[in-house]
């Protein structure tokens, strides 16, 4: 094998043409990771995270005493009333309502927000034990309402949803799972497709033909305009022109004499099947025992 043939630089056309023939491959892929990355988050997330997480979000609506104290309202935002929530006032009521359930449960279970209106105060009630997510979501239906009794810049705050616990888990991930698992499998099978297609020394076309051996011709596939002509071109009419193909080839001494002695010899090539390294031993076998080769007809099956 020539150093020439060796150290060949990679055909861009070619790679891409073999890339574009197994992209079906890097779709699976891609479609294949991201299955499997959902199902894995899935199986660890309920499997083998833990307990499950409850929760309830009720809504209260809150009603100023705007006469007595206009800017109240300014004191009675979001940040405040998260903290309010887990002070004393509302916690030790909350307590009295729910004697099972500890402080500590209280001050991790619950959280409050203001998504918009002023008003309208959402208190989130979290945790993984679903009879004391329940049992301190109803003690602060009571809670509330008494500490604004106790509050004057406040008239009143009653209950104004009263939601159904659910379950809930704060990070749900199955999309990004989804996502990366797609990633990885485009990534590696991309990745792999396009060294396959660097190494893949298979024969698709006569330009590959002529890369490996530009000394032998490339008279055409078998039983073509291109094939004829090129044959009346190139060889005798009246010649002797056997015609081999790399599974038939035989290294039977008899047969090579019969070949030595012919006018040359012609190689069946099996397009998009035969390989460099399965032609080479042909060639250069021939080659070695002084048999003419005169071209090579490409044949499909």
């Amino acid at each position: 094998m020539s150093d020439s043939k060796d150290l060949r630089a990679v055909d861009l056309r070619r790679l891409w043409r073999q890339f574009l023939k197994r992209f079906w491959i890097v779709i699976a892929s891609a479609v294949a990771g991201a299955v499997i990355g959902f199902i894995a988050y899935v199986v660890y997330s309920n499997v083998m995270s833990g307990n499950t997480v409850y929760r309830i979000r009720n809504d209260y609506y809150i009603t100023f005493n705007h006469e007595e104290f206009p800017n109240g309202v300014d004191y009675y935002n979001a940040y405040t009333w998260d903290g309010i929530l887990r002070d004393d006032p509302i916690v030790d009521v909350a307590l009295m309502k729910a004697p099972d359930i500890s402080k500590d449960q209280i001050l991790e279970s619950v959280t409050g927000e203001i998504l918009g209106d002023y008003r309208i105060l959402t208190v989130v009630v979290t945790g993984t034990d679903r009879d004391a997510v329940r049992e301190i979501s109803d003690a602060y239906k009571v809670a509330l309402p008494a500490f604004a009794e106790k509050i004057d810049m406040l008239k009143s705050i009653e209950l104004w949803t009263d939601s159904e616990i659910v379950v809930y888990d704060a990070y749900t991930r199955e999309k990004n799972a989804a996502f990366l698992g797609g990633l990885i499998g485009l990534l590696i099978s991309l990745f792999a497709v396009l060294v396959y297609g660097i190494f893949d020394d298979v024969i698709y076309t006569e330009r590959d033909w002529v890369m490996n051996y530009p000394w032998i011709p490339y008279l055409g596939k078998k039983d073509t305009d291109e094939y004829r002509l090129n044959r009346e071109h190139l060889l005798k009419k009246d010649g002797n022109y056997p015609e081999l193909s790399r599974d038939e080839f035989s290294y039977n001494a008899e047969d090579i004499d019969k070949m030595r002695s012919s006018d040359g010899v012609i190689i069946k090539l099996q397009l998009g099947k035969d390989k460099t390294d399965d032609m080479d031993k042909v060639v250069y076998t021939l080659k070695k025992q002084d048999v003419k080769v005169v071209g090579v007809i490409g044949v499909t099956k």
